[in-house]
């Protein structure tokens, strides 16, 4: 329960199965902070410490190149694929100088890390997104959103107070892709009365016509985290 004396402090917390796109969201978070309030300085903090893909200390210089501080691990476990936190992050999560955006580990070990951080995390502005990507295939029905909620609540003892419809196929994505996932993230609102904070979408697919079809705000996603095989979508910014 959120403590009636708040500190200044605003913190964002994203979760999410692992696929969900927790990670590009947090990056351009940050960067829409940053423009969006100047006056506030904000930092991006890389708490994925399992998972075994790309993560955020994987991409450190381009993302400080877009003029965000990155807080990552200690170098001892920074590589470590193990559910250990530094007690450090304490430091992070009480300074009231900046804001703080947290990119949380996917599944229900990498929310578990954060359970520790339950009180301290209350004392601040908090809110916690669900980031939803409907085309993977334990986020691909109303019910199994719904199950994903519940367990990560549970392991990481957060209240989500936002969902996110991301739903998308990296450079694949289509409008229908984003419709069609919306359509399912609205339906667990409407069940959950958690409301959508935002719709999530690749910039390049972004028209005056879809836009018109989406009635919540929408986070433009350009693509930082990707394979080399991949072109990305950040270059020259």
């Amino acid at each position: 329960m959120k403590d009636n004396q708040t500190s200044a402090k605003n913190i964002w917390v994203f979760i999410g199965n692992m696929g969900s796109g927790k990670s590009e969201i947090s990056i351009n978070f940050a960067i829409h902070r940053k423009k969006e309030h100047p006056q506030r300085p904000v930092k991006l903090i890389d708490l994925d410490i399992i998972k075994p893909y790309i993560r955020l200390r994987d991409r450190e210089k381009e993302i400080t190149n877009q003029g965000i501080d990155l807080l990552l691990p200690d170098k001892a476990v920074r590589n470590m694929d193990m559910p250990i936190v530094p007690s450090h992050i304490y430091d992070f999560l009480r300074t009231d100088s900046y804001d703080l955006i947290m990119d949380v580990g996917g599944e229900e070990n990498g929310c578990t890390t954060i359970a520790q951080f339950q009180e301290v995390l209350y004392t601040s502005n908090l809110e916690v997104y669900l980031v939803v990507n409907t085309l993977r295939p334990f986020s691909n029905t109303v019910d199994r959103i719904k199950h994903t909620l519940r367990s990560l609540e549970a392991h990481s003892r957060l209240k989500v107070t936002g969902l996110i419809s991301n739903t998308h196929l990296r450079f694949q994505t289509d409008d229908k892709s984003v419709l069609d996932g919306l359509q399912k993230v609205e339906q667990v609102s409407k069940d959950t009365s958690i409301p959508i904070a935002w719709t999530s979408i690749w910039h390049e697919i972004i028209t005056d016509q879809l836009l018109e079809r989406i009635p919540y705000p929408i986070l433009p996603i350009k693509l930082f985290l990707t394979f080399p095989w991949e072109k990305t979508s950040s270059e020259g910014l």
